[in-house]
């Protein structure tokens, strides 16, 4: 179990963690509103994107490796 928390400790996964929860949020979230809406879903694309890119960016030069962890059992 001490072997799934570790990743936690590394804060990028934490920013990562932070900005897919704001994205989903944004994406999933419903108002009546048209304005507010045509905001909401483009931001929280953009999140997307952006929580997509850092991934990405941290992934290949290797600042990420805990989340290694949780794919061994796969």
């Amino acid at each position: 179990m001490k072997k799934y928390l570790i990743p936690l400790l590394n804060w990028r996964v934490l920013v990562l963690t932070v900005l897919a929860m704001m994205a989903l949020v944004l994406i999933l979230g419903d108002t009546d509103d048209l304005t507010v809406f045509m905001f909401i879903k483009p931001a929280g694309f953009g999140l997307g994107y952006l929580c997509y890119r850092l991934s990405r960016y941290w992934d290949n030069r290797g600042l990420i490796n805990e989340l290694s962890v949780y794919s061994e059992n796969l």
